[in-house]
């Protein structure tokens, strides 16, 4: 009569050992699983929001600047060899292209994306170019003498573009050189993006197989033929295939924008460039917010499991003797 009872209470024993292991499993599976794919998902996610944010301002305003300064010189020189010169001075295209110089300047200072090296570069530029009109008001005052008019505008376009890195607008090509470099770090999906989907999805296909084996275990010994917490926890693990195709349509979106960028903030649809990029982002935004709910994925799963498999253990709590 004693056998048997030990073979009840040995085989009560050992399932009840299981399924702590079990859900011991279950449940470092669970939270490895989300973080990997928080990880995976947020890497994304994040560049939406930087690059209609910040990078794409950033990059507008120094092409901007740099329009504007370009179209000032050529304004001078039309203006200062017009006959009207000694009324209008350089021309009022020259005093509104200056001004919104200046203006974006100011705003590119703030909002450069190129650390604080780019931001004292702009400083070092917005000096310049207060040299810059000086010699350009320099050219007007002596309008009478061509030869230093001539002279004095001579010096200022060599201020524009004197080569190397001391021009102004060779120091905004070499900013927006390390602009654009920020950019390509935020639109590509590089191997450290590629391994961390690598990994969520071996972690929930490992996940997804554990929960499918519980089951049939938990029916086998329980003679349930479903355990629907556990069955919604896999259901769950859908959450995967959404999110990722999220993120194939936000990378999508982000290689469109660095392609506006590259094409547009260099030519004469400057101003157009920053609202298509805009429209182009505007539907990533609430795809980027779905990262908030992985970790309450997580925890939802996590519940499930908990739920579907501890009453179980309850029930083996108590070995008899």
């Amino acid at each position: 009569m004693q056998q048997p009872a030990a073979r009840r209470a040995a085989r009560v024993s050992g399932t009840r050992a299981f399924l702590v292991r079990r859900l011991t499993a279950l449940l470092a599976l669970t939270a490895f699983a989300f973080a990997a794919l928080l990880a995976a998902y947020y890497g994304v996610s994040r560049n939406a929001g930087a690059v209609t944010g910040a990078t794409a301002p950033a990059i507008v305003q120094i092409a901007s600047v740099r329009d504007a300064l370009a179209q000032s010189y050529d304004s001078a020189r039309q203006g200062l060899g017009h006959g009207t010169a000694d009324i209008e001075g350089p021309g009022e295209d020259y005093r509104s292209a200056l001004s919104t110089a200046n203006q974006n300047l100011a705003q590119a200072v703030k909002g450069t994306v190129a650390g604080d090296s780019g931001r004292q570069n702009l400083r070092t530029a917005t000096g310049l170019v207060s040299s810059y009109a000086d010699l350009v008001q320099q050219a007007y005052v002596n309008r009478g003498n061509p030869t230093l008019r001539d002279a004095y505008l001579g010096y200022a376009g060599a201020m524009l573009r004197s080569g190397g890195d001391s021009g102004i607008l060779d120091r905004l090509d070499q900013l927006q050189r390390r602009q654009s470099g920020v950019l390509d770090r935020q639109v590509s999906f590089g191997w450290v993006l590629w391994l961390a989907w690598i990994v969520a999805g071996a972690l929930f296909a490992a996940l997804g197989r554990l929960l499918v084996d519980t089951q049939r275990f938990v029916r086998r010994r329980f003679r349930r033929l479903v355990n629907p917490f556990l069955a919604a926890a896999t259901a769950l693990l859908a959450l995967l295939l959404p999110l990722a195709v999220f993120t194939g349509q936000i990378q999508d979106r982000l290689e469109s924008a660095r392609t506006l960028l590259a094409a547009g903030a260099s030519g004469p649809a400057t101003p157009q460039v920053l609202p298509e990029v805009r429209d182009t982002m505007q539907d990533t935004h609430w795809r980027a917010g779905v990262v908030g709910l992985i970790p309450l994925g997580g925890t939802v799963l996590a519940a499930l499991v908990l739920a579907g498999l501890q009453p179980r253990i309850d029930e083996y709590r108590f070995q008899p003797r």
